[in-house]
């Protein structure tokens, strides 16, 4: 009976864990209009994959999800990213949280429809990637990172982000 009742358990777990998964992006990657948008909540569950799940102790599963991503953001036709080194310079020191930063900006991009406010996208990327830092998860510490943290916490971040942007703020 208690081997049985384990082996049920097991199996519960391991469902979870497939379950789980199931909700993120997976190859092969959609090809249509259609298939892009039917896919935006997996993309979304991706983006909050990465931002939770440690790189450090999970970080050959974490770059397969950050891979997929990267595969649907080249092909999407909906949303363009637009990185401007004055605003991502945090990722000289730690590489990882640009990506982290491309998911924030298409999370808000997909949940503000198809929003191209390119200030209110750096904002969202760079609270991703402050939200990712935070967690430490075997990142570099960064000076960088932590101006834009005070900056955040103050209120300063968008005024900040319009201003690199070379926008009113």
């Amino acid at each position: 009976m208690k081997i049985r009742l384990l082996l049920m358990a097991c199996l519960s777990l391991s469902l979870g864990a497939r379950a789980q998964t199931d909700s993120l992006l997976h190859n092969p990657l959609p090809s249509t209009k259609e298939e892009f948008t039917a896919s935006e909540p997996r993309v979304i569950n991706t983006i909050n994959y990465l931002e939770t799940t440690p790189m450090d102790k999970q970080g050959d599963a974490w770059r397969a999800q950050a891979s997929v991503l990267m595969g649907w953001l080249t092909t999407s036709s909906e949303v363009t990213i637009d990185v401007d080194i004055k605003t991502v310079t945090f990722a000289k020191k730690n590489p990882e949280l640009l990506m982290i930063f491309m998911g924030g900006w298409t999370r808000y991009v997909l949940q503000n429809g198809y929003s191209r406010d390119k200030v209110q996208a750096n904002v969202a990327g760079i609270k991703s990637a402050i939200k990712v830092y935070k967690l430490g998860n075997g990142l570099k510490k960064d000076k960088e990172m932590d101006k834009l943290i005070k900056l955040d916490d103050g209120g300063g971040l968008e005024a900040w982000v319009a201003g690199q942007l070379g926008q009113k703020g």
